[in-house]
C-alpha cells in the first residue's frame, strides 16, 4: 500500500467490514479526516441486518518506523487507561498489527456527532464579539484535564517510555528546530531552550499529558457540551503542567503575531485557565509561566519546521503560514515569561 487515497481505502474497508460485521455489510462515506496527513478516514458501516455505525480509522504511516506519533498501536493501552479513568474520549472499537487489512497498523474508533471549537476565524475575517466568548468551551476543556492528570501512569501504562528530563526535552525539539533554514529563528529558539533549562523549577508533577491540548482537539456537541478529547498521537509521560501551558499559549494573544491575533476566537486570560484548573483538580500548578514558556518553545520549533516544509513545497499547508509567521513572537513571549524584566 503505497498511497492512502480514498478509493483504495474504500476497497480495503469494504473487505474489512465484511470480516468484522458479516457478509453483506456495506461501507459508505469514506473521506479523509482533516489535519491527519491522509492517515485518518471517516466512514460508515451498514451491517446486512440494518442500522449504521459511524467510525474513524487511524493508520500508521506505511513503511515508517513505529515510534511516538507514528505508532498508532501505542494508543491502544492509553485509550483503555483513559476510558477507565473517566476521561472523555472516542471509544476504541478495533485495532490490528496485521498488515493484511490495510498494509499497516490501524485502530478504529467511534465517530462522534460533535465538532471542535475553531481557534480562529478564516484569514481576513475578524470574529465578532459573540464568537470571541470562548470561555464556556475553554472552561470545560480545562476541567477535562483533571481526570487525565490524576491517572497513575506507572500502573496504567507500565510499558510506556520513561519521562524525559527537561534538558532531554529541550534537546529533542532543538533537533527539529535546527532543520529550518531560518538561522534567526534557530538562534532565538536556542536561546529560549537554554533559558528553560537554566530556569527549570524542578519538582514537576509527572503523569500522562496530551501534548497538543487545544480546542481543535476537543469535540463539543450541538449544545456546546464537551464530548471527547481526541488526537492522542503525541501524548506522553512527563510534566503534566505542559497541557495547561499549551492551552494558555494557544489562547494568549500575546503569543501570536498580528495576523493570527486578528482572527483569534479563543482569546483567554491565562489566570482564568489556572483558576479553573485548580478548581477542577484540587491542585495548584506552581511555575505556571515556565510551562507556558515551554509550550512557546515546543510549538515554535514545530511551527518553524512546518513552515519550512510548506515554503519548500514538501508539504503544502496554508495553516502553516498562519502559525509559522508567529515563530519570532512565540520565542520572544517565552523569554518574557521566564524573565518578565527582559
Amino acid at each position: 500500500m503505497s498511497t492512502l487515497d480514498t478509493a483504495r481505502m474504500t476497497t480495503l474497508l469494504a473487505t474489512w467490514a465484511e470480516h468484522v460485521y458479516g457478509d453483506g455489510t456495506v461501507v459508505s462515506g469514506v473521506a479523509p479526516m482533516p489535519g491527519n496527513s491522509g492517515l485518518s478516514f471517516g466512514f460508515a458501516v451498514h451491517p446486512h441486518d440494518g442500522g449504521i455505525e459511524r467510525l474513524v480509522i487511524r493508520l500508521a504511516p506505511p513503511g515508517v518506523r513505529r515510534r511516538g506519533n507514528t505508532d498508532v498501536l501505542r494508543q491502544v493501552p492509553l485509550l483503555g487507561a483513559l476510558a477507565r479513568a473517566g476521561v472523555s474520549i472516542a471509544p476504541l472499537t478495533w485495532s490490528t498489527d496485521d498488515p493484511q487489512w490495510f498494509g499497516t497498523d490501524a485502530i478504529v474508533q467511534a465517530h462522534l456527532d460533535a465538532e471542535p471549537f475553531a481557534m480562529h476565524a478564516p484569514a481576513g475575517n475578524r470574529p465578532d464579539s459573540a464568537e470571541r466568548d470562548a470561555s464556556p468551551y475553554l472552561r470545560q476543556a480545562v476541567q477535562a484535564l483533571a481526570p487525565l492528570h490524576a491517572i497513575d501512569w506507572t500502573a496504567a501504562l507500565p510499558d510506556w517510555e520513561e519521562p524525559r528530563s527537561v534538558s532531554a526535552e529541550v534537546a529533542f525539539w532543538a533537533r527539529l528546530l535546527e532543520r529550518t533554514p531560518d538561522r534567526a529563528q534557530v538562534t532565538a529558539g536556542t536561546r529560549l531552550g537554554q533559558a528553560l533549562v537554566a530556569h527549570d523549577p524542578g519538582g514537576h508533577r509527572i503523569g500522562i499529558f496530551h501534548g497538543d491540548y487545544q480546542t481543535h482537539n476537543v469535540l463539543y456537541d450541538s449544545r456546546g457540551g464537551l464530548t471527547a478529547v481526541i488526537d492522542w498521537e503525541i501524548a506522553g509521560i512527563g510534566p503534566v503542567g505542559l497541557d495547561l501551558g499549551w492551552l494558555s499559549m494557544m489562547t494568549d494573544p500575546e503569543c501570536w503575531h498580528a495576523g493570527r491575533r486578528a482572527v483569534l476566537r479563543t482569546a483567554a486570560d491565562p489566570e482564568d485557565l489556572l483558576r479553573w484548573y485548580a478548581d477542577a483538580s484540587g491542585t495548584d500548578l506552581p511555575a505556571y509561566d515556565w510551562y507556558r514558556a515551554l509550550a512557546c518553545y515546543r510549538y515554535g520549533a514545530i511551527a518553524a519546521f512546518n513552515l519550512h516544509l510548506h515554503t519548500s513545497g514538501r508539504r503544502v499547508d496554508e495553516v502553516s503560514v498562519l502559525m509559522g509567521e508567529g515563530v519570532p513572537v512565540l520565542f520572544d513571549r517565552g523569554m518574557g515569561l521566564l524573565d518578565p524584566r527582559g
